[in-house]
């Protein structure tokens, strides 16, 4: 069981039990039912309250690491307020001889208690929360402008390359640096042949990476596709996705890049548009080398 659902059902349970008690205590003091009401109302209020209170944290995956906190700022809280009834009770045994009403006052202090520390500690929880929440997107801010660095540092190297081989080259390395994956094959198709110019792939063997190469080449030029665990071409069990993208396509030679990944963690939406950036500092490469005249 969830720990949010065990602190939240615990407390749930505490707020009906103060509840019952204190419209059994108004009762017992008077039998006029406006005075019960008077009296019963706003205690009875507090500890369905401190009910609903529990129902919410049981409810809530965001209490799921902090439920516990919560417990204890609502037993902290029940523990001091009961501190100040003992003070009470003292003084008034001090001054009136008596301890009249000791317990109705008891439980009317401890409900105050235990509803106020709950109260407290859901606001930390939460606060917490968003804490945690803005320090992971200023850790994702930070992650994504290194690699936006990154892809500016590999366009200026693939802009200066000289062959074909140091683009795929770069083109590898930059999958690997962005991505995490290790395993890239980027190749020239023409008609039913495949020619590597890179190949890092481990998991599955030049003929069938040559095949789903020649499978994906009509995609449209320059976009990163996701295929998940289910490609054109099966790469192994282990691949939990692959992402292929057509780089350039000219006189029937189209050249294509293909990446297995078998990491625990996938691509994101952004990891793919940084690498289309990198195709496409390729894609200008290259076309300017076809341009260039031969030597």
């Amino acid at each position: 069981m969830h720990r949010r659902t065990l602190a939240g059902s615990g407390l749930a349970a505490a707020g009906l039990v103060l509840a019952g008690i204190q419209f059994i205590h108004a009762i017992q003091q008077t039998d006029i039912p406006v005075a019960i009401a008077v009296d019963a109302t706003p205690f009875v209020a507090m500890g369905l309250a401190l009910s609903y209170a529990g129902y919410w944290l049981a409810r809530d995956d965001t209490f799921e690491e902090t439920a516990a906190r919560v417990v204890v700022w609502g037993a902290g809280a029940t523990v001091a307020f009961a501190a100040v009834a003992a003070l009470v009770l003292f003084s008034q045994q001090v001054t009136t001889g008596s301890l009249d009403r000791a317990a109705y006052l008891t439980v009317d202090i401890l409900t105050v208690g235990a509803l106020t520390g709950v109260l407290v500690g859901l606001y930390d929880a939460r606060s917490r929360h968003r804490l945690r929440a803005l320090e992971t997107e200023r850790d994702r801010v930070a992650a994504f402008g290194r690699k936006a660095a990154d892809v500016n540092n590999y366009g200026r190297a693939i802009a200066t390359a000289g062959s074909d081989d140091a683009i795929a080259a770069y083109i590898t390395e930059a999958i690997s640096s962005l991505t995490g994956i290790d395993e890239t094959a980027v190749l020239r198709v023409r008609d039913d042949e495949a020619e590597l110019l890179s190949n890092t792939v481990r998991t599955a063997g030049a003929e069938r990476v040559g095949k789903l190469a020649r499978a994906v080449r009509d995609e449209p030029r320059g976009d990163v596709v996701a295929h998940g665990d289910a490609p054109p071409v099966d790469l192994g069990e282990t691949v939990r996705d692959v992402l292929t993208a057509v780089v350039t396509e000219r006189d029937g030679t189209t050249t294509v890049v293909v990446a297995a990944d078998t990491g625990p963690a996938s691509t994101d939406e952004q990891d793919r548009k940084l690498l289309e950036l990198v195709v496409a500092h390729a894609t200008v490469r290259l076309d300017e080398l076809t341009a260039q005249p031969a030597q």
